[in-house]
């Protein structure tokens, strides 16, 4: 159907009198801007995600996501805060790395992570060294053990 502008026809922006001819912006969209200039109304990161991650630490069972655009699998073993970000701790042990090395320690900021997924893979617990630099955090909010 080729449908014509006729003048005054804003297809949902206000013409001169107001009228939006039925269109209505959505509201809230824009959410509570923080200190970085993010939405702080609606978490990126959404809490079944969060419990998701929680349940895997749980049943000691591996998470598949993406982050930074690169597949991973990994253990996940601390959710926690650092600098203000809410992050969590894996053991990746497969897929895609920037740095090349595998299996090793990733801290991971949990808004950059997407498509997390449980997969039926289990793991043991690993002793994290009190002199590795991923083992201080400022708040820890979930552990294996918990």
């Amino acid at each position: 159907m080729n449908r014509k502008k006729s003048s005054g026809d804003t297809f949902g922006v206000p013409n001169r009198s107001g009228d939006t001819f039925g269109f209505s912006k959505p509201r809230g969209i824009n959410g509570i801007k923080s200190k970085k200039n993010k939405p702080i109304s609606q978490p990126s990161m959404s809490a079944s995600t969060i419990e998701l991650i929680k349940q895997a630490m749980n049943q000691k069972r591996l998470i598949e996501f993406y982050y930074q655009e690169l597949h991973r699998i990994a253990e996940p073993h601390i959710i926690g805060l650092k600098n203000e970000l809410l992050q969590v701790l894996v053991y990746q042990i497969r897929g895609e790395s920037n740095s090349m090395k595998l299996p090793d320690w990733r801290r991971m900021n949990l808004d950059d992570m997407s498509c997390v997924q449980i997969i039926d893979e289990t793991f043991f617990n690993k002793v994290l060294s009190s002199s590795d630099s991923h083992s201080s955090w400022d708040e820890i909010l979930f552990t294996l053990d918990e």
